[in-house]
Order: C-alpha cells, then structure tokens, then sequence
C-alpha cells in the first residue's frame, strides 16, 4: 500500500466534509498514523482497528474519542469508494 496514493485521495474528500481546520488535521493525522501502523501489524485485518485503538489508548497518545471519529470518517471514505467504483470490463 503506497501511504500518498491511499491518503491524498482521503485528505481532499475530508476537506468537502469536515468545515473545523484543526478537526481535519487530527483526523488525517490520526489516519496517517493508522495507515503507518497496518503495515507492521500482523494481526487478522477484522480486527485491526481495533488492535490499533487499543495500541493508542494504551500509550495515551490521543483521546479515545479522536481515533474513533478520525477512523469512522476514514472508514466512511472508504466506503464511498467501494460503492462508487467503476468495474473495468
């Protein structure tokens, strides 16, 4: 997974839905952070996220509540995405 290409797209989207400048920069941030973590992680991808946010709270690096809404806005996009996807024939 090439980290720009998976959050560039994200970031742009954010921007049309999120008005609060230091919300969106938790948010990508956060995300930039998740997206770094996945690629060492070695767990099952079902529950990644949540290994992810507990790793956070545990080290008490962000509120709870921040991660939570950083990854639904993240998840959010991705569904987006998936939905909207063309199928190449």
């Amino acid at each position: 997974m090439d980290l720009a290409s998976t959050l560039a797209p994200f970031i742009v989207w954010l921007a049309s839905r999120e008005p609060d400048e230091l919300v969106r920069r938790r948010h990508r941030s956060l995300v930039e952070q998740y997206l770094i973590w996945c690629r060492s992680d070695r767990g099952t991808a079902h529950d990644r996220r949540v290994r992810f946010e507990y790793e956070l709270a545990r080290q008490a690096r962000s509120r709870p509540e921040y991660v939570t809404a950083a990854l639904d806005r993240f998840a959010e996009f991705r569904a987006i995405l998936s939905a909207t996807r063309t199928v190449d024939v």
